[in-house]
């Protein structure tokens, strides 16, 4: 466990800390962190699909295939 600091004194911060672990605070896993490649891939990703959609707008007017994207959207985050 890292020292937290609550109050700034030394034994307060103990003995808080102490309760908290007690209490089962720090007993769940940390959500694993994107690595930097991840979130470059991610960010490609949305550009592309930006750019797909920019694109669709500027030559069609609307988005092509909207309701098929609609629903492949809400099928996977539902």
């Amino acid at each position: 466990m890292n020292k937290m600091v609550f109050t700034g004194v030394e034994c307060d911060d103990r003995r808080i800390a102490g309760e908290l672990q007690a209490m089962g605070c720090f007993d769940e896993a940390r959500e694993d962190k994107k690595s930097a490649l991840a979130k470059v891939i991610e960010a490609t990703a949305n550009f592309i699909t930006w750019m797909r959609w920019k694109g669709e707008v500027s030559v069609y007017g609307c988005r092509v295939a909207a309701d098929h994207a609609r629903f492949m959207e809400a099928r996977y985050t539902a």
